[in-house]
């Protein structure tokens, strides 16, 4: 792993989570899924677990529609992001 815990979920903040919080058509669904979100990265211990948070949040109904929501107003999501966040994880040849 080359990026730290810290790297990874400045990235998800800065990328997807920071900019669909505060996107001018994010509704307080959204608004809440982040901040939970949020929370959830914060807790895990090591940047492996935010990276097995990351993949694994993208096939969970609760991810799926997180997915929907954002992607409805335009903003960025976990999937747009992959590839950046595979590359910060130095998986590239995976």
């Amino acid at each position: 792993m080359q990026a730290t815990k810290e790297d990874l979920i400045a990235f998800l903040d800065r990328e997807v989570l920071n900019p669909a919080e505060h996107h001018v058509n994010a509704d307080k669904v959204i608004k809440n899924k982040v901040r939970t979100t949020r929370m959830r990265l914060n807790r895990l211990k090591t940047a492996e677990k935010v990276e097995e948070f990351f993949w694994h949040a993208m096939s969970t109904d609760r991810g799926i529609d997180s997915y929907t929501r954002i992607h409805r107003i335009g903003a960025q999501t976990f999937e747009d992001v992959r590839f950046q966040f595979k590359r910060l994880c130095g998986r590239e040849e995976d």
